[in-house]
């Protein structure tokens, strides 16, 4: 099957780029393109990391960050829980899903430095690999000792927390607020051997079906993310059919606050932005360009080049 591909750059505001290209290509070729020139790349010669990546290129808006993050983590989980591999390693744990749970267990040991942001992020590759290749593993969530780092949220950390998760929805997972707006309960959960959705909004990672006048698509949710959906879906007590990341009448509300966090972000940065361009500015305005006073400062004759490019000596 074809599937739509856009490589190249898009749109960077003040500058000149590239128009994108778009091809109709196999997902086997979008995956070794989303690959190239890494080490990584050598694992889609095994048929059943193939399948990982083939199922996200096909399913997803956007597969090269997804296939990169899945395949980088399963190359990592190859080398230091399989002995590299993962062939005999799938075969033991077909036999028994069991050793499956501890092969994932014996990864975390190594890692026990790590956050749960940081865990979920690394056990992406292996879950999807274990599930997709028949492999029956729980999605579950592995706990750290490590305090997980906060995002989107304010010092004192009492950002509304409703706000805080939609604002958390939009981060590294390619949704817009319209596709935000109609995902229910129902549409967040696991991926079967099958490439379904099969609805859990407790596993871990959390992938997310939406559709959108392409098709149907799914992305996953980041682990800080899926924790504060978790919460607040306990809190609202939402059901299947539910919108899964408000309620409908509060929705519209959240988004304004979100909107206006958002706004008071840009403006910010933009300020710290255009006050680091005037001081280096002001800088070489004064001492001339980099190495200018070089030669005057410690008594050596300046080069003919300054005479070249127009700039006084005396500078």
């Amino acid at each position: 099957m074809a599937i739509r591909y856009e490589s190249g750059s898009t749109y960077f505001p003040g500058y000149e780029t590239n128009e994108s290209k778009i091809e109709y290509i196999s997902a086997e070729e979008v995956a070794r393109r989303s690959l190239v020139n890494r080490r990584e790349i050598t694992l889609l010669d095994d048929e059943s990391v193939m399948k990982v990546a083939a199922l996200l290129a096909e399913r997803t808006r956007k597969p090269d960050f997804w296939i990169r993050s899945a395949i980088t983590t399963l190359d990592r989980f190859s080398r230091e829980v399989c002995n590299s591999d993962l062939a005999s390693a799938l075969e033991s744990a077909k036999k028994d899903s069991l050793l499956a749970e501890l092969m994932i267990e014996k990864f975390l040991s190594l890692h026990s430095d790590l956050t749960n942001v940081q865990l979920a992020s690394l056990l992406f590759g292996p879950k999807l690999w274990f599930s997709l290749n028949g492999v029956d593993i729980p999605w579950s969530v592995h706990s750290s000792s490590e305090q997980q780092v906060h995002i989107a949220n304010s010092k004192a950390r009492d950002f509304n927390p409703a706000v805080r998760l939609l604002m958390l929805s939009l981060v590294g997972t390619g949704l817009t607020y319209e596709e935000v707006a109609t995902i229910k309960v129902k549409d967040a959960g696991s991926i079967d051997k099958s490439g379904k959705l099969v609805p859990n909004h407790l596993s871990s990672p959390l992938a997310i079906e939406f559709t959108t006048p392409e098709g149907v698509f799914i992305t996953f949710l980041g682990e800080e993310a899926r924790a504060v959906l978790v919460e607040q879906l306990t809190e609202r007590g939402a059901k299947a059919d539910d919108l899964l990341f408000a309620d409908k009448d509060q929705l519209e509300k959240f988004k304004e606050r979100a909107d206006a966090r958002g706004k008071a972000i840009i403006e910010t940065v933009n300020d710290v932005n255009v006050t680091l361009c005037k001081t280096v500015g002001d800088f070489f305005l004064q001492w001339g360009v980099p190495g200018a006073n070089f030669y005057k400062e410690n008594g050596l004759p300046q080069p003919d080049y300054y005479h070249e490019m127009e700039i006084p000596k005396d500078k």
